[in-house]
């Protein structure tokens, strides 16, 4: 009843929107008629100017303005006789058209305070429309969630079977099966808990005469609590047995010949606590139908992995150990941190990242092949993230959403960096420029596409936008990879990330057009565009520079000859003052075929100079040449 109403408010609400974007439709429709008829008069009075400037004595007369044509003037004076020009005003046409351009100037701006009112309306509409989508946001999750009861009730049984079966009087205590939870994600919580269930009494609690002797009471406890934690769900599986044995855990990654000795006796026990968790890793002595079958705890992990989940371990010897699962309470609506990576936008799950920092220049230090940022006085390694995605195409230069305007950071800061963690080891990615943190709806990929294993999906903008969403653990997991089991070389601190050379776009698929005719600038880079160029565009020679220093893979430079603020030649002697910028070839594309700018341009520098109108084929010949392809 509650979906309904709300989707009955959303279609009053959707029919008021539409009535309003009809409004404006109309009124920009009437803006743009009446800015028409502004040019009109603008030209006309262009033209009326340009006739004062040549023939000063022909300002008094009359011209067509509009559709309205004043009578010619009589023979007699433009001033009747007897009057003097303090008497009598007299009247030229420039006077006529400056006072149709303040009328239509009038009429302009009440049409476009119209819009601005039907703006405004519009805006009211699309506050309650989001109130209204929310809304029906939460009444869906809610529809979605079920209690977590339907899971966790289902152990008490699992348990006391085991202990009628084994001889091993256990009790279980359930906290938290009141929790809602997305049905999604509940279907998939059943096989770790029972995992972790089975540990637990197998590995975890005593024998009764065991716990006799260590004055514990006789019946085991186990306990499964949850809670939530922000927008997360956090479940404790803990039992009051005899703990982790370190020592057995150091002795069975000897004998695996994952540790040598040494290196065994210097873990500590949060790094012993990771091996757990690592394919074929058990301190079972033998199979057996309880636990110990040949599956360890590393099923545990890639099952809360694919629920966007962790799982940690903690365990006092004596007194017991508990394994924590956090995890999403849904998997379809979650916080993205959205960044950029040069000029392409990637989000992050928000849940991934265990800090977003901007580092001081005193915090970063360089070794030869390495960056490393001091974070909670330790090292932690420094990657850019453009150089550890290895998934680069060819596409055009689009012009940037709005949505993702960013805040611009001042000079002197150094690049965001995003905090990764895997296990208790640290990394810090480096982005170019951070975005927004937004709740967003993630979107399943295609089958027609094979994304890496860390694409979660990817999310859709308001303005139609698509971008890809990474999950940073699984990130760091792909780049890390886990250890062998029979490679004797593996080390406890598994050695920092090799270093992955930057797949970037070739220089020679970028060309820098640079040309204040906006049309010759655009009809030159959808001719570029189509035979495989990627295509940057400036407006004149001081904005090129900037999108030189911006965009490092520029392979090539198409310049114009005059433009405002910086010219041809300008931007060429600027050129050559630098030495990377320099070795780009730059070809000239102008109007002026004289020898006296060729030679200069030449001279300067320029690797070819073409005229307009120009061949294509033969450009693009020149263009291939320049690149040696």
């Amino acid at each position: 009843a509650r979906l309904e109403n709300q989707l009955g408010e959303l279609t009053i609400n959707r029919n008021g929107l539409a009535l309003q974007t009809n409004q404006i439709r109309l009124g920009l429709k009437e803006l743009v008629s009446r800015f028409e008829r502004v040019r009109a008069t603008v030209e006309q009075l262009q033209g009326v100017s340009d006739q004062i400037l040549i023939a000063p004595e022909r300002q008094r007369q009359p011209v067509t303005i509009g559709e309205f044509t004043p009578a010619p003037p009589a023979a007699a004076p433009a001033r009747p006789p007897g009057f003097d020009s303090l008497e009598m005003d007299t009247y030229t046409a420039l006077y006529t058209h400056t006072q149709t351009l303040l009328e239509e100037m009038v009429q302009l701006e009440e049409a476009a305070a119209d819009i601005v009112l039907f703006n405004r309306q519009a805006e009211q509409l699309l506050g309650q429309h989001r109130k209204m989508l929310a809304q029906v946001q939460d009444d869906l999750m809610y529809a979605r969630r079920v209690p977590l009861g339907q899971v966790l009730n289902r152990f008490p049984r699992v348990l006391r079977d085991l202990s009628n079966t084994y001889s091993k009087p256990a009790d279980l205590t359930l906290e938290g099966t009141a929790l809602l939870v997305d049905k999604a994600v509940l279907e998939k919580l059943y096989d770790p808990l029972l995992h972790l269930l089975r540990n637990g009494f197998d590995h975890g609690l005593e024998p009764s005469e065991e716990r006799d002797r260590q004055g514990k009471p006789p019946v085991g406890q186990i306990a499964m609590r949850a809670s939530y934690r922000g927008r997360q769900i956090i479940i404790e599986v803990s039992d009051d047995g005899r703990g982790l044995d370190l020592e057995r855990v150091r002795q069975r990654l000897v004998d695996l010949h994952w540790l040598s000795p040494e290196e065994a006796a210097a873990a500590n026990p949060d790094q012993l606590h990771n091996y757990l968790f690592e394919p074929g890793f058990s301190t079972a002595e033998q199979v057996s139908d309880l636990s110990g079958r040949g599956v360890g705890l590393d099923v545990v992990r890639d099952q809360m992995q694919q629920l966007k989940g962790t799982v940690t371990v903690q365990s006092t010897p004596g007194q017991g150990t508990q394994f924590t699962l956090s995890l999403p309470m849904t998997l379809s609506i979650v916080n993205l941190l959205i960044c950029f990576v040069g000029s392409t936008p990637i989000a992050f799950r928000s849940d991934s990242i265990t800090e977003i920092l901007v580092p001081r220049s005193e915090h970063l230090t360089q070794d030869v092949d390495q960056t490393w940022l001091t974070w909670h006085d330790q090292q932690v390694p420094v990657y850019g993230l453009g150089n550890l995605l290895p998934y680069r195409c060819l596409r055009p230069e689009l012009p940037l959403s709005q949505v993702l305007a960013a805040v611009p950071s001042p000079a002197d800061w150094e690049a965001p960096v995003l905090i990764l963690a895997q296990g208790n080891r640290p990394f810090a990615i480096q982005v170019d420029r951070l975005v927004t943190e937004q709740e967003s709806v993630i979107k399943p990929f295609g089958a027609a596409l094979s994304p890496p294993a860390y694409a979660y999906g990817c999310t859709v903008l308001g303005d139609g936008s698509v971008i890809p969403v990474i999950d940073g653990q699984a990130f760091l997991d792909d780049l890390l990879g886990r250890p062998a089991t029979d490679a004797p070389e593996a080390s406890l601190e598994r050695a920092p990330l090799p270093p992955v050379p930057q797949v970037a776009l070739h220089p020679a698929t970028t060309v820098l057009v640079i040309d204040d005719a906006v049309t010759s600038r655009r009809t030159l880079a959808l001719s570029l565009e189509r035979a495989g160029y990627r295509v940057l565009q400036a407006r004149d020679g001081q904005a090129g520079l900037e999108q030189l220093a911006q965009n490092p893979a520029v392979g090539l430079v198409v310049c114009d000859i005059e433009m405002p603020v910086m010219n041809g030649f300008e931007f060429l002697t600027a050129r050559r003052q630098n030495p990377a910028l320099a070795q780009i070839p730059t070809l000239m594309l102008t109007s002026r075929s004289n020898d006296k700018h060729r030679w200069l341009a030449m001279q300067l520098g320029a690797t070819d100079y073409f005229t307009k109108p120009y061949l294509e084929q033969e450009f693009l010949g020149a263009i291939r040449k320049a690149f040696g392809t």
